[in-house]
C-alpha cells in the first residue's frame, strides 16, 4: 500500500490518496425531486394556511346560510356542490397563476386592467340588470377583475414610470413629475368614474387602495394632497346631489308624481333611499319586511348570538335574512360562532395583510413590494366594508365576503389574487437566495435621485 501511494502524482487530490489507501468509491447521491404537494403549493406557506382556512370557513357557512337556495333547488346539498365547484376553479386558477415569473408580471398587469375596462365600460350594455345595477356580463364581474389589473399598473406606474411613459409618444416626449402624477390619476379614476354608477363601493374600494398605494410608493405629499382636495370636492358635489334628490323624491311622493329616469345614474335613488329613506325611525320601529329589512334582520342575527354563539348549522335568521349566504353572511357567521369565531375571521384577513407585508419587506424591488401590499389590500378593505354592512357601521352595499360569500366571479378572481400572491413571495424568496435577478432601481421614483427630481 506505501508503495502504490509513493508512486501516485503529487499533483492529485488529497482526497483521491484517502480513496485509493482505503478503496472507497465516492458515489454521487441522486438527485431528489420535490414532491407533489411542493410542486402545486409553491409560494408562502403561511399563505397557504390563511388561504386554506378561508375556504373551510367558506364551505361550511355556505351550507348553513343557503336555506333559502335549498327551497328553491329543492336538494340540501345542490348549492353546497355548485359553490365548492366555484371553489375548485379557483383553485385550479390559483395553481395555474402561480407559476407567474417576475418578467411577465409587467405585461399581464396591463392587459387585465385593459381588459377589466373595456367589461366595464361594456356593463350597461350588456350587463345583466340586478337590482337596478348592471353588475355582471355572461355571469362574470368585471368589477373583480378591473381591482387586480388596477393594483398591477399602479404599482407599475409608480415604481417603473419611464417604461410605459416611453411608449405614450409626444405627450411624454418632456417628461415631468406633473405629466407622471396626471397619468397615474387617470388610470385611477377611469375604472372608478365608469364603476360608480353600477356599483359604487367598489370604486370605493380601488380608490382606497391606489391611494395607499401612493403613499408606500412614497408619492410626494404635494400630489396626495390635490388627490385628496379633488376626492373631497367630488365627495361634497355628490352629497349636496343626493340632498337635493332626496327634496326632488319627497315633492314626487307628496304629488303623486313619478320621479324621472336619471338614465345611467338610475343608481342614485338607491343611494338616496339607502342614506335618508329612514333617516326619522330607529330600527325598533321600521318595518319588519319593508325597505330595511336586510339591515334589521342582519342586526337581530348579531343580538341572537349570545355570548358563544348557537354553533354550526343553528343559524334562526338565515331563514329571513336576505342575501344571507352572500351579501351578508358576516352576519350568520356572527350568529353561529358569536364574537369569537367572527373575530377570528376578520384576524384572518388582517394577517394576511400583514404576513404579506412581512414578505414585502424582504424585497430589494419596490415595485414586488406594492403588489406584494397591494393585492392582499384590496381584499382587506373589501372585507372590512362587508363586516362594516353587516354589524350596521355604514350604509348598506353589495360586497361579498372575500372567499367566503358566495358568488363565482368572486371567488374566482380572489384566487387569482392569491395565486399572484404566491408567485410574488416565490419571486421575493429566490431573489433573497440570489436564484432570481433583481432589476435595477434606475426606472423607479423610489430612489434617491428620482425623489429629488419629483419634489423639486
Amino acid at each position: 500500500m506505501k508503495t502504490e501511494i509513493e508512486q501516485m502524482s503529487p499533483s492529485e487530490p488529497v482526497q483521491d490518496v484517502k480513496a485509493a489507501e482505503t478503496n472507497i468509491e465516492v458515489k454521487q447521491e441522486p438527485p431528489q425531486h420535490p414532491s407533489l404537494a411542493s410542486s402545486l403549493m409553491r409560494g408562502d406557506r403561511v399563505l397557504w394556511g390563511i388561504y386554506f382556512l378561508l375556504i373551510v370557513i367558506s364551505i361550511v357557512e355556505m351550507f348553513s346560510a343557503s336555506s333559502t337556495l335549498t327551497y328553491k333547488a329543492a336538494s340540501t346539498s345542490d348549492p353546497t356542490f355548485r359553490h365548492i365547484r366555484h371553489i375548485l376553479f379557483g383553485l385550479v386558477v390559483m395553481i395555474v397563476s402561480q407559476n407567474m415569473g417576475r418578467k411577465a408580471f409587467p405585461g399581464w398587469g396591463f392587459l387585465i386592467y385593459i381588459l377589466g375596462m373595456i367589461l366595464v365600460i361594456l356593463l350597461p350594455v350588456l350587463g345583466t340588470d340586478m337590482k337596478g345595477a348592471h353588475r355582471d356580463i355572461l355571469g362574470i364581474q368585471p368589477v373583480e377583475l378591473i381591482k387586480i389589473g388596477t393594483v398591477l399598473l399602479v404599482a407599475m406606474l409608480i415604481t417603473q414610470p419611464d417604461i410605459w411613459y416611453q411608449r405614450l409618444g409626444a405627450f411624454f416626449r418632456h417628461n415631468t413629475p406633473l405629466k407622471r402624477y396626471l397619468l397615474l390619476l387617470f388610470t385611477i379614476a377611469l375604472p372608478c368614474i365608469f364603476m360608480a354608477p353600477q356599483n359604487l363601493s367598489s370604486a370605493i374600494i380601488i380608490g382606497l387602495a391606489s391611494f395607499f398605494l401612493m403613499f408606500l410608493g412614497e408619492v410626494p405629499w404635494r400630489y396626495l394632497w390635490r388627490t385628496l382636495t379633488i376626492v373631497a370636492i367630488v365627495g361634497a358635489l355628490g352629497i349636496a346631489a343626493l340632498y337635493g334628490l332626496h327634496a326632488y323624491t319627497e315633492s314626487c311622493h307628496e304629488q303623486g308624481v313619478k320621479p324621472i329616469n336619471l338614465g345611467l345614474v338610475n343608481r342614485a335613488y338607491t343611494w338616496e333611499n339607502r342614506l335618508f329613506g329612514n333617516e326619522n325611525k330607529p330600527l325598533w320601529e321600521q318595518d319588519v319586511d319593508g325597505d330595511n329589512s336586510q339591515v334589521i334582520h342582519a342586526h337581530m342575527a348579531l343580538a341572537n348570538s349570545y355570548p358563544f354563539g348557537r354553533f354550526i348549522g343553528n343559524s334562526k335568521l338565515r331563514d329571513y335574512l336576505p342575501e344571507a349566504y352572500s351579501d351578508y353572511i358576516y352576519a350568520i357567521i356572527f350568529e353561529e360562532l358569536g364574537w369569537e369565531g367572527a373575530t377570528f375571521v376578520l384576524f384572518l384577513y388582517a394577517f394576511l395583510l400583514w404576513r404579506c407585508y412581512i414578505i414585502a419587506r424582504k424585497s430589494r424591488n419596490f415595485y414586488h413590494r406594492l403588489i406584494m401590499v397591494g393585492l392582499p389590500l384590496i381584499i382587506l378593505i373589501q372585507a372590512l366594508i362587508h363586516i362594516g354592512v353587516c354589524t350596521g357601521a355604514m350604509f348598506v352595499t353589495g360586497q361579498p365576503l372575500p372567499l367566503i360569500s358566495r358568488g363565482g366571479s368572486s371567488i374566482i378572481f380572489t384566487s387569482l389574487s392569491f395565486g399572484l400572491m404566491f408567485a410574488m413571495s416565490r419571486i421575493i424568496e429566490n431573489e433573497g437566495a440570489g436564484e432570481e435577478e433583481t432589476p435595477a432601481a434606475d426606472n423607479t421614483i423610489l430612489n434617491n435621485s428620482q425623489t429629488n427630481e419629483i419634489t423639486s
